[in-house]
């Protein structure tokens, strides 16, 4: 029997019913034809109380917009999967029903914008960029036109691997042109009889850098879709914006890359300088891909090199199983399997070094997706099956 599994069931729609919102509700609906999802419609409004006439008042006006909302929405024949209404802060509200309904993207608009503040997104928005594990899909304000253009930077990062995977995968399923770019930052020199020397430096690092992005890009299969690949030089944020202007993006997806200590809790510098002024809508990735596309192709993809490199490792042939499990963990960097399969690899192998490097890796994997207190179910001790 064929499985037919939808590649983006479930998208999370809150609604504050200004301008920008309903722009959301136009792109949350081209999302949906697309992918054949449902939409979760969710407002969530203060935690003041008023007089008791004064909020059954608020309560009977936001739900008949939330209706007005999903007549739209079902005009279109998507399906509305559910109607929240929820009491508290805007964006801890989104995260716990995105959290608590496995949606697989929110998506909200790009906020309002006070007069001379640089900083288009709204204080929600922001909040959600910073704080939220699910791939935030924000929308430019504006006409809303089909997805032709998308743009991916890579950093060769966990994190860009994993937006990059969820850029191939919205590339072919909207038919659009996939612009995979990455950017390196020169060697200056501010001296004129240094500037030679950094001018061939400059030589080398690019060309170090060419075979780099098409090391990348030989993990993958990407004869299906259409794709330039592009190396910029100069100041990251800078060059990402200036081709998105320069090719008339329509999408920009980007992943957020972690740093040390408790700015780990903060997303990348690059990230965050970027969507700043982004002239086109975007998505930020984190812990979860944007499409559960498992039964489809994620799944096979991962057994077809996790299989292997378990057969490997039971016969004891643990070199060969780690460099199977190393070419897994580069496609797919969370996989939990993969990382004490060669956990279980080095440790068989006397290298303690190695072993505590994943160790380190594993746990800060399970951290970051699920939560310190989920740490006990990895049971490092345990051998893999």
């Amino acid at each position: 029997m064929e499985i037919i599994m939808k590649l983006l069931d479930n998208i999370l729609l809150p609604i504050d019913f200004s301008d920008s919102s309903e722009k959301v509700v136009d792109a949350s609906v081209q999302l949906a034809k697309t992918f054949k999802s449902r939409i979760t419609l969710l407002h969530v409004y203060s935690e003041e109380h008023f007089p008791e006439k004064t909020e059954r008042f608020l309560e009977i006006a936001i739900k008949d917009n939330l209706e007005k909302v999903k007549t739209k929405i079902t005009e279109a024949d998507i399906e509305v999967a559910e109607i929240m209404m929820e009491r508290g802060v805007a964006f801890e509200k989104i995260i716990q029903i995105a959290q608590d309904r496995d949606v697989n993207v929110i998506m909200v608009g790009s906020g309002s914008k006070k007069e001379n503040d640089n900083f288009k997104l709204g204080t929600t928005v922001e909040k959600l960029m910073r704080k939220n594990q699910i791939p935030l899909w924000v929308v430019k304000n504006g006409a809303i036109k089909p997805i032709q253009k998308i743009v991916c930077p890579v950093d060769f990062s966990n994190s860009s691997i994993r937006a990059f995977q969820n850029a191939v995968t919205l590339t072919e399923r909207f038919d659009a042109e996939l612009n995979l770019i990455h950017v390196f930052e020169p060697v200056m020199s501010t001296s004129a009889r240094l500037s030679v020397n950094a001018e061939e430096e400059n030589k080398k690092r690019k060309e170090l850098k060419e075979k780099e992005l098409n090391d990348f890009l030989a993990n993958y299969q990407l004869d299906h879709i259409r794709l330039t690949k592009d190396l910029l030089m100069g100041v990251p944020f800078l060059e990402i914006l200036r081709y998105i202007k320069r090719n008339n993006s329509d999408l920009l997806i980007m992943g957020t890359t972690g740093k040390t200590g408790l700015s780990k809790l903060l997303m990348g510098s690059v990230t965050e300088k970027v969507t700043r002024e982004l002239p086109c809508s975007f998505i930020t990735t984190k812990a979860k891909d944007i499409t559960d596309n498992y039964l489809e192709s994620n799944l096979k993809g991962i057994e077809s090199i996790l299989n292997p490199a378990k057969s490997l490792l039971k016969k004891g042939k643990y070199e060969q199983s780690i460099e199977k499990f190393l070419i897994g963990i580069k496609q797919y960097p969370d996989n939990i399997p993969m990382l004490k399969g060669i956990i279980e690899a080095y440790e068989a192998l006397g290298n303690e070094k190695k072993a505590s490097y994943y160790k380190d890796y594993i746990t800060e994997v399970v951290k970051r997706i699920w939560g310190e207190e989920y740490l006990h179910m990895i049971n490092l001790d345990k051998k893999i099956k």
